[in-house]
């Protein structure tokens, strides 16, 4: 099963996209802000099973998604990351994958899916 961590701020948003992503089989992680994911992720380290994929909102409190995928980046650069926004794609995101909320949930099924076979 692959797992992947959600971080966004939006709770209702973020409830609804895992479940649906957990309908599909995936296991799923949520967080609501880059500082909590890092959180996670520091413990997920330790034992040695980090997700498969990241999908970050870009627009948040405390750091923005561009902030936090640059710092996962750096410790953990093989670990696919996916940003959402309700708003347009900054030209600094673009060497990441990019859904403009409202998006399908196939739409970022078939992303996750290219990361993760």
């Amino acid at each position: 099963m692959n797992h992947i961590l959600l971080v966004d701020d939006d709770l209702n948003f973020r409830r609804s996209l895992l479940i649906h992503m957990e309908l599909e089989g995936y296991k799923v992680t949520g967080a609501e802000s880059p500082l909590q994911a890092l959180s996670i992720l520091n413990k997920y380290e330790k034992q040695n099973r980090l997700p498969d994929v990241i999908i970050t909102d870009i627009k948040m409190p405390e750091m923005d998604g561009r902030n936090f995928a640059n710092k996962i980046r750096i410790k953990h650069p093989k670990i696919p990351i996916i940003m959402i926004s309700a708003f347009d794609v900054p030209d600094n995101t673009l060497d990441f994958p990019f859904l403009k909320k409202p998006f399908k949930v196939q739409e970022i099924l078939n992303i996750v899916e290219n990361f993760t076979k």
